[in-house]
Protein backbone atom coordinates (compact mmCIF):
# COMPACT_ATOMS: atom_id res chain seq x y z
CA UNK A 1 0.00 0.00 0.00
CA UNK A 2 1.41 3.50 -0.90
CA UNK A 3 0.48 6.38 0.79
CA UNK A 4 -0.25 9.56 -0.96
CA UNK A 5 0.36 13.58 -0.24
CA UNK A 6 -1.21 16.17 -2.10
CA UNK A 7 -0.47 19.24 -1.27
CA UNK A 8 1.97 18.46 1.68
CA UNK A 9 -1.12 16.77 3.27
CA UNK A 10 -1.61 13.31 4.18
CA UNK A 11 -3.78 12.11 1.83
CA UNK A 12 -5.69 8.32 1.48
CA UNK A 13 -8.86 7.42 -0.36
CA UNK A 14 -9.97 4.00 -0.55
CA UNK A 15 -10.78 2.54 -3.57
CA UNK A 16 -9.51 6.12 -5.86
CA UNK A 17 -7.93 5.83 -8.71
CA UNK A 18 -4.47 5.42 -8.63
CA UNK A 19 -3.70 5.73 -4.55
CA UNK A 20 -2.75 1.87 -4.13
CA UNK A 21 -0.12 0.01 -5.63
CA UNK A 22 1.04 -3.24 -5.35
CA UNK A 23 3.72 -3.26 -2.59
CA UNK A 24 4.15 -5.99 -0.21
CA UNK A 25 2.63 -5.46 3.11
CA UNK A 26 4.55 -6.57 5.89
CA UNK A 27 4.03 -5.70 9.56
CA UNK A 28 6.98 -3.55 11.21
CA UNK A 29 6.47 -5.97 14.14
CA UNK A 30 6.36 -9.73 12.69
CA UNK A 31 4.12 -10.71 15.15
CA UNK A 32 1.73 -7.63 14.74
CA UNK A 33 -1.45 -7.31 12.26
CA UNK A 34 -0.02 -3.53 12.05
CA UNK A 35 2.14 -1.96 9.41
CA UNK A 36 3.26 1.16 10.53
CA UNK A 37 4.93 3.82 8.44
CA UNK A 38 6.69 6.56 10.83
CA UNK A 39 7.87 9.88 9.54
CA UNK A 40 9.05 12.69 10.99
CA UNK A 41 8.15 16.19 9.25
CA UNK A 42 11.04 18.94 10.11
CA UNK A 43 9.08 22.30 10.64
CA UNK A 44 11.06 25.33 10.72
CA UNK A 45 9.51 28.36 12.64
CA UNK A 46 11.31 31.65 10.98
CA UNK A 47 10.49 33.92 14.21
CA UNK A 48 12.33 31.73 16.23
CA UNK A 49 14.74 30.46 13.81
CA UNK A 50 13.99 26.69 15.29
CA UNK A 51 13.04 23.44 14.25
CA UNK A 52 9.52 21.21 15.61
CA UNK A 53 9.25 17.98 14.42
CA UNK A 54 5.57 16.51 12.83
CA UNK A 55 5.27 13.32 13.60
CA UNK A 56 3.44 11.51 11.82
CA UNK A 57 2.80 7.15 12.73
CA UNK A 58 0.43 6.05 9.77
CA UNK A 59 -0.65 2.74 10.90
CA UNK A 60 -2.56 0.08 8.94
CA UNK A 61 -4.26 -2.54 9.90
CA UNK A 62 -3.27 -5.62 7.73
CA UNK A 63 -4.62 -8.19 9.59
CA UNK A 64 -8.13 -10.16 8.04
CA UNK A 65 -9.90 -9.38 10.30
CA UNK A 66 -11.85 -5.55 11.47
CA UNK A 67 -11.25 -4.53 14.61
CA UNK A 68 -13.49 -2.71 17.07
CA UNK A 69 -12.61 -0.60 20.43
CA UNK A 70 -8.94 0.20 18.97
CA UNK A 71 -7.04 2.12 21.40
CA UNK A 72 -3.48 4.09 20.11
CA UNK A 73 -0.66 4.76 22.87
CA UNK A 74 2.23 5.85 21.76
CA UNK A 75 4.98 7.18 24.23
CA UNK A 76 7.58 9.95 23.35
CA UNK A 77 10.88 10.65 25.11
CA UNK A 78 9.85 13.15 27.45
CA UNK A 79 12.78 15.68 26.85
CA UNK A 80 10.75 15.94 23.74
CA UNK A 81 7.67 17.76 25.26
CA UNK A 82 5.53 16.34 22.69
CA UNK A 83 2.30 18.50 22.18
CA UNK A 84 -0.77 17.13 19.96
CA UNK A 85 -0.24 18.38 16.35
CA UNK A 86 -1.60 22.20 15.21
CA UNK A 87 -5.32 22.37 14.94
CA UNK A 88 -4.49 23.19 10.79
CA UNK A 89 -2.97 19.78 10.58
CA UNK A 90 -5.64 18.02 12.52
CA UNK A 91 -8.55 19.71 10.81
CA UNK A 92 -7.36 18.16 7.45
CA UNK A 93 -8.13 14.90 9.03
CA UNK A 94 -11.68 13.71 9.49
CA UNK A 95 -13.18 11.33 12.44
CA UNK A 96 -15.94 9.31 13.29
CA UNK A 97 -18.04 10.84 16.25
CA UNK A 98 -16.70 8.56 19.14
CA UNK A 99 -13.14 9.76 18.41
CA UNK A 100 -11.17 11.16 20.90
CA UNK A 101 -7.64 12.23 21.56
CA UNK A 102 -5.08 13.48 24.35
CA UNK A 103 -1.64 14.11 25.77
CA UNK A 104 -1.18 13.19 29.21
CA UNK A 105 2.05 13.94 29.81
CA UNK A 106 4.41 12.70 27.23
CA UNK A 107 2.27 9.76 25.57
CA UNK A 108 0.00 10.16 23.09
CA UNK A 109 -3.25 8.39 23.48
CA UNK A 110 -6.41 8.13 20.92
CA UNK A 111 -9.41 5.45 20.31
CA UNK A 112 -11.54 4.93 17.43
CA UNK A 113 -14.49 2.54 17.40
CA UNK A 114 -13.55 0.24 14.67
CA UNK A 115 -10.80 -0.20 11.84
CA UNK A 116 -11.73 -2.64 9.09
CA UNK A 117 -8.98 -4.32 6.80
CA UNK A 118 -6.42 -2.10 5.25
CA UNK A 119 -7.76 0.71 7.11
CA UNK A 120 -5.26 3.31 7.99
CA UNK A 121 -5.24 5.35 11.55
CA UNK A 122 -2.96 8.91 11.61
CA UNK A 123 -1.50 9.42 14.49
CA UNK A 124 0.19 13.45 14.83
CA UNK A 125 1.83 15.04 17.22
CA UNK A 126 4.46 17.76 17.31
CA UNK A 127 7.70 17.40 18.83
CA UNK A 128 10.32 20.45 20.01
CA UNK A 129 13.88 20.18 20.12
CA UNK A 130 16.30 21.47 22.19
CA UNK A 131 20.08 22.38 21.63
CA UNK A 132 22.18 19.60 22.25
CA UNK A 133 19.65 16.85 21.23
CA UNK A 134 21.23 13.93 18.83
CA UNK A 135 19.75 9.85 18.51
CA UNK A 136 16.28 9.60 20.25
CA UNK A 137 14.53 6.24 20.32
CA UNK A 138 10.76 6.85 20.16
CA UNK A 139 8.85 3.63 22.27
CA UNK A 140 6.67 1.30 20.37
CA UNK A 141 2.88 2.17 19.70
CA UNK A 142 0.66 0.06 21.72
CA UNK A 143 -2.54 -0.66 20.61
CA UNK A 144 -5.23 -2.47 22.45
CA UNK A 145 -8.58 -3.52 20.49
CA UNK A 146 -11.53 -6.07 20.27
CA UNK A 147 -12.04 -9.06 18.49
CA UNK A 148 -15.56 -11.31 18.86
CA UNK A 149 -13.18 -13.72 20.83
CA UNK A 150 -12.00 -11.25 22.92
CA UNK A 151 -9.78 -8.45 23.89
CA UNK A 152 -6.37 -8.37 21.85
CA UNK A 153 -3.05 -6.15 22.39
CA UNK A 154 0.15 -5.34 19.94
CA UNK A 155 2.78 -2.90 19.32
CA UNK A 156 4.88 -1.77 16.73
CA UNK A 157 8.29 -1.87 17.17
CA UNK A 158 10.63 1.42 18.23
CA UNK A 159 12.35 3.96 15.87
CA UNK A 160 15.28 5.57 16.51
CA UNK A 161 16.29 9.12 14.64
CA UNK A 162 18.84 11.54 14.91
CA UNK A 163 17.55 15.08 15.13
CA UNK A 164 21.06 16.51 15.85
CA UNK A 165 21.26 18.51 12.27
CA UNK A 166 17.67 19.99 13.16
CA UNK A 167 18.25 20.48 17.18
CA UNK A 168 21.56 22.24 16.90
CA UNK A 169 21.21 24.32 13.81
CA UNK A 170 21.83 28.10 13.75
CA UNK A 171 20.05 30.47 11.70
CA UNK A 172 17.76 30.72 8.94
CA UNK A 173 16.34 28.06 6.85
CA UNK A 174 18.04 29.69 3.96
CA UNK A 175 21.10 28.94 5.37
CA UNK A 176 19.97 25.61 6.57
CA UNK A 177 19.21 24.72 3.07
CA UNK A 178 22.58 26.03 1.63
CA UNK A 179 24.34 23.61 4.04
CA UNK A 180 22.19 20.78 3.30
CA UNK A 181 21.94 20.99 -0.51
CA UNK A 182 24.35 24.04 -1.48
CA UNK A 183 20.87 25.64 -2.45
CA UNK A 184 19.52 28.76 -0.91
CA UNK A 185 15.83 29.80 -0.85
CA UNK A 186 14.61 32.48 1.71
CA UNK A 187 11.47 31.82 2.07
CA UNK A 188 11.06 34.55 4.86
CA UNK A 189 9.80 36.87 2.23
CA UNK A 190 6.54 34.74 2.26
CA UNK A 191 6.05 36.45 5.07
CA UNK A 192 4.84 33.54 6.63
CA UNK A 193 6.58 31.72 9.88
CA UNK A 194 6.57 27.84 9.74
CA UNK A 195 7.72 26.11 6.59
CA UNK A 196 7.88 21.89 7.02
CA UNK A 197 9.79 19.80 4.78
CA UNK A 198 7.58 17.42 3.02
CA UNK A 199 7.99 13.80 1.62
CA UNK A 200 7.64 13.04 -2.09
CA UNK A 201 4.03 11.48 -2.65
CA UNK A 202 4.74 7.73 -2.67
CA UNK A 203 2.72 6.73 -5.21
CA UNK A 204 4.43 8.62 -7.56
CA UNK A 205 8.22 7.54 -6.34
CA UNK A 206 6.97 3.92 -5.42
CA UNK A 207 7.94 4.13 -2.00
CA UNK A 208 6.68 4.75 1.55
CA UNK A 209 8.73 7.92 3.00
CA UNK A 210 9.86 6.86 6.27
CA UNK A 211 11.86 8.67 9.09
CA UNK A 212 12.85 12.16 8.99
CA UNK A 213 12.12 14.11 5.67
CA UNK A 214 14.69 16.09 4.83
CA UNK A 215 16.67 17.12 1.85
CA UNK A 216 17.95 14.26 -0.26
CA UNK A 217 20.95 14.60 -2.22
CA UNK A 218 22.92 12.00 -4.02
CA UNK A 219 25.97 11.90 -7.20
CA UNK A 220 28.02 14.12 -4.41
CA UNK A 221 25.32 16.67 -4.16
CA UNK A 222 25.08 16.97 -7.66
CA UNK A 223 21.18 15.53 -7.14
CA UNK A 224 18.83 16.05 -5.16
CA UNK A 225 15.55 16.99 -3.78
CA UNK A 226 13.49 18.41 -1.19
CA UNK A 227 9.98 19.82 -0.54
CA UNK A 228 8.90 22.76 1.65
CA UNK A 229 5.07 23.73 2.60
CA UNK A 230 3.09 25.76 3.98
CA UNK A 231 -0.50 26.23 5.20
CA UNK A 232 -3.86 24.34 4.98
CA UNK A 233 -5.87 24.07 2.12
CA UNK A 234 -7.54 27.02 1.11
CA UNK A 235 -4.10 28.66 2.24
CA UNK A 236 -1.42 26.42 0.69
CA UNK A 237 1.79 27.15 -0.27
CA UNK A 238 3.96 24.64 -1.78
CA UNK A 239 7.79 24.52 -2.83
CA UNK A 240 9.45 21.04 -4.79
CA UNK A 241 13.39 21.72 -5.77
CA UNK A 242 14.78 19.11 -7.80
CA UNK A 243 18.50 19.39 -9.16
CA UNK A 244 19.87 16.26 -11.37
CA UNK A 245 23.75 15.73 -12.29
CA UNK A 246 23.72 15.32 -16.25
CA UNK A 247 25.68 15.96 -19.82
CA UNK A 248 25.30 19.23 -21.95
CA UNK A 249 23.73 16.92 -24.68
CA UNK A 250 21.28 15.38 -22.19
CA UNK A 251 19.44 18.80 -21.39
CA UNK A 252 15.92 19.43 -22.23
CA UNK A 253 15.81 20.92 -25.43
CA UNK A 254 11.95 20.47 -26.29
CA UNK A 255 9.00 21.36 -25.18
CA UNK A 256 6.78 18.43 -25.28
CA UNK A 257 10.03 16.60 -22.73
CA UNK A 258 9.95 19.76 -20.43
CA UNK A 259 6.23 19.62 -20.63
CA UNK A 260 6.30 15.94 -19.63
CA UNK A 261 9.31 16.22 -17.19
CA UNK A 262 7.28 18.89 -14.86
CA UNK A 263 4.11 16.43 -15.39
CA UNK A 264 5.67 13.58 -13.52
CA UNK A 265 7.38 16.26 -10.83
CA UNK A 266 4.05 17.14 -10.21
CA UNK A 267 3.00 13.57 -9.39
CA UNK A 268 5.84 14.10 -6.74
CA UNK A 269 3.17 16.84 -4.54
CA UNK A 270 -0.16 14.41 -5.22
CA UNK A 271 -2.32 12.80 -7.52
CA UNK A 272 -2.27 15.50 -9.72
CA UNK A 273 -2.27 16.36 -13.70
CA UNK A 274 -1.79 19.97 -15.72
CA UNK A 275 -5.05 21.28 -17.21
CA UNK A 276 -4.41 20.69 -21.00
CA UNK A 277 -5.98 23.52 -21.65
CA UNK A 278 -4.99 26.04 -19.15
CA UNK A 279 -1.21 25.54 -19.40
CA UNK A 280 1.50 26.86 -21.66
CA UNK A 281 5.24 26.32 -21.49
CA UNK A 282 7.85 28.58 -23.29
CA UNK A 283 11.11 29.27 -23.68
CA UNK A 284 11.96 32.61 -21.35
CA UNK A 285 14.86 33.71 -19.25
CA UNK A 286 15.12 33.01 -16.03
CA UNK A 287 18.24 34.86 -13.66
CA UNK A 288 21.13 33.82 -15.73
CA UNK A 289 19.78 30.55 -17.23
CA UNK A 290 17.78 30.06 -20.47
CA UNK A 291 14.71 27.90 -18.73
CA UNK A 292 11.76 26.43 -19.76
CA UNK A 293 8.67 28.14 -18.30
CA UNK A 294 5.56 26.55 -17.05
CA UNK A 295 2.61 28.55 -16.31
CA UNK A 296 -1.19 27.02 -15.63
CA UNK A 297 -2.99 24.88 -13.52
CA UNK A 298 -3.13 21.69 -11.34
CA UNK A 299 -6.38 19.48 -11.31
CA UNK A 300 -6.97 17.41 -8.42
CA UNK A 301 -7.84 13.08 -9.99
CA UNK A 302 -9.56 12.06 -6.95
CA UNK A 303 -13.04 13.90 -7.35
CA UNK A 304 -14.19 16.43 -4.64
CA UNK A 305 -11.52 16.66 -3.10
CA UNK A 306 -8.74 19.46 -3.50
CA UNK A 307 -9.90 20.60 -6.87
CA UNK A 308 -7.52 22.43 -8.70
CA UNK A 309 -4.77 25.68 -8.37
CA UNK A 310 -2.58 27.91 -9.97
CA UNK A 311 1.14 26.33 -11.02
CA UNK A 312 4.40 27.74 -12.11
CA UNK A 313 7.56 25.41 -13.73
CA UNK A 314 10.74 25.79 -14.19
CA UNK A 315 13.47 23.69 -15.92
CA UNK A 316 16.74 24.72 -16.69
CA UNK A 317 20.59 23.80 -17.35
CA UNK A 318 23.64 25.80 -15.90
CA UNK A 319 26.85 24.08 -17.90
CA UNK A 320 28.42 25.87 -14.75
CA UNK A 321 28.20 22.92 -12.79
CA UNK A 322 26.75 20.63 -15.45
CA UNK A 323 23.33 20.57 -13.49
CA UNK A 324 19.73 20.58 -14.47
CA UNK A 325 17.04 21.88 -11.89
CA UNK A 326 13.40 21.70 -11.89
CA UNK A 327 11.16 24.16 -9.87
CA UNK A 328 7.64 23.38 -9.42
CA UNK A 329 5.25 26.49 -7.17
CA UNK A 330 1.93 25.15 -6.61
CA UNK A 331 -0.65 26.53 -4.46
CA UNK A 332 -4.02 25.95 -3.19
CA UNK A 333 -7.02 28.92 -2.34
CA UNK A 334 -10.32 27.10 -2.60
CA UNK A 335 -10.09 24.82 0.55
CA UNK A 336 -10.90 20.58 0.45
CA UNK A 337 -14.07 19.05 0.43
CA UNK A 338 -16.94 18.87 -2.15
CA UNK A 339 -18.30 22.43 -1.68
CA UNK A 340 -14.66 24.58 -1.59
CA UNK A 341 -12.88 22.02 -3.84
CA UNK A 342 -15.04 23.13 -7.01
CA UNK A 343 -15.44 27.16 -5.85
CA UNK A 344 -13.43 29.48 -8.03
CA UNK A 345 -10.94 31.33 -5.67
CA UNK A 346 -9.22 33.47 -8.42
CA UNK A 347 -8.15 36.74 -6.20
CA UNK A 348 -7.29 34.24 -3.12
CA UNK A 349 -4.93 32.26 -5.84
CA UNK A 350 -3.50 35.16 -7.57
CA UNK A 351 -2.63 36.27 -3.67
CA UNK A 352 -0.60 33.13 -3.09
CA UNK A 353 1.45 33.06 -6.55
CA UNK A 354 2.85 36.44 -5.40
CA UNK A 355 3.95 35.08 -2.72
CA UNK A 356 5.89 31.98 -4.10
CA UNK A 357 7.33 34.28 -6.84
CA UNK A 358 8.67 36.07 -4.01
CA UNK A 359 10.49 32.86 -2.67
CA UNK A 360 11.17 31.98 -6.22
CA UNK A 361 13.39 35.14 -6.90
CA UNK A 362 15.77 34.30 -3.96
CA UNK A 363 16.68 30.82 -5.29
CA UNK A 364 20.15 30.18 -5.96
CA UNK A 365 22.63 27.60 -6.41
CA UNK A 366 25.90 27.53 -4.57
CA UNK A 367 27.04 23.47 -5.99
CA UNK A 368 30.24 23.96 -6.75
CA UNK A 369 30.72 23.45 -10.74
CA UNK A 370 32.45 20.22 -11.57
CA UNK A 371 35.93 21.33 -13.15
CA UNK A 372 36.78 22.86 -9.09
CA UNK A 373 36.43 19.20 -7.92
CA UNK A 374 38.65 17.70 -10.61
Amino acid sequence: MLLSAGLGVLVFAPGAPGMLAQQEEVPANPASRFVAYPTFRPRFHNQSETFSLLANFYLVNAAAQSLKEVTFRQPFPVEMKPALAPESTQSQLSYPPEFWQKMEGSTYSMFLPRLVRRQPAVILAELFLERRMSSLTIPPTQIDYSLPEGPGKEETLPVTIDVGEYANHVGDLDRFLRKKAHIGLNVTVSGRDEWEFTPPDAVATGKNPQGIIGVETGDEGYSGHFRLHNGAPGDALDVLVVWKAIRKDERIQDPKVAMSTLSEYLKWTGPFRFDSEGTKISKGKFKRYDTWILEGRWVDSIPKHLGSGPAKGLAFYSPREDVEYYLLLTAQGRGAGPEKSDTPAPEKEQTLMQLLEKVLDTFRSEIVPVSYNR
